[in-house]
């Protein structure tokens, strides 16, 4: 992105949020993320099409 998409989705604080996320299962959060942000794009699309119309905030 380049700096001025940073600041009007992010950076700006008067429209980002922020939120506290707490890690109960390190195992399920290391599955998750290495399913979002691994090297596999398979897994990653399978999992964005079994959970595509769950979706309720989407920020393209």
């Amino acid at each position: 992105m380049n700096p001025e998409q940073l600041w009007e989705t992010t950076m700006d604080p008067e429209n980002r949020t922020l939120l506290q996320v707490g890690v109960n299962d390190v195992h399920e959060c290391e599955e998750m993320f290495d399913t979002l942000m691994g090297n596999d794009a398979a897994k990653r699309k399978d999992f964005i099409v079994q959970n595509a119309l769950n979706v309720r905030n989407l920020d393209i």
